[in-house]
């Protein structure tokens, strides 16, 4: 017996777009990218960062030595490309935390 075949598709953000389009799939993304909810929080001393906006605006509290653990939140919060640019090219965390945001921003 064949199994049904499973017609959805990943797209560029790593979310299954199920039977949504990808206009709608990759605003909701950028939507749960950028918000605090159902997030645990990020403490770096007095500074509490539960998203990817706040991650940006308190990137600069932030030195090259963690940019593994900026790769495996940015992944904790959803978004694996990210994580994986990051990776590759650790010295240029801060920019693809910027560039991430900024771009999101403008879809959310």
């Amino acid at each position: 017996m064949l199994g049904k075949k499973d017609t959805r598709k990943e797209n560029y953000y790593g979310a299954s777009t199920g039977g949504a389009t990808a206009s709608e799939t990759t605003r909701a993304f950028a939507a749960r990218m950028l918000s605090p909810r159902d997030k645990n929080p990020y403490y770096k001393g007095e500074t509490v960062i539960r998203n990817l906006d706040e991650l940006d605006s308190n990137i600069g509290m932030f030195d090259q030595g963690e940019a593994a653990w900026v790769a495996d939140w940015i992944e904790y919060l959803g978004d694996p490309t990210t994580a994986v640019r990051i990776r590759k090219s650790p010295d240029s965390f801060k920019r693809i935390i910027h560039e991430r945001r900024d771009e999101l921003r403008r879809i959310a």
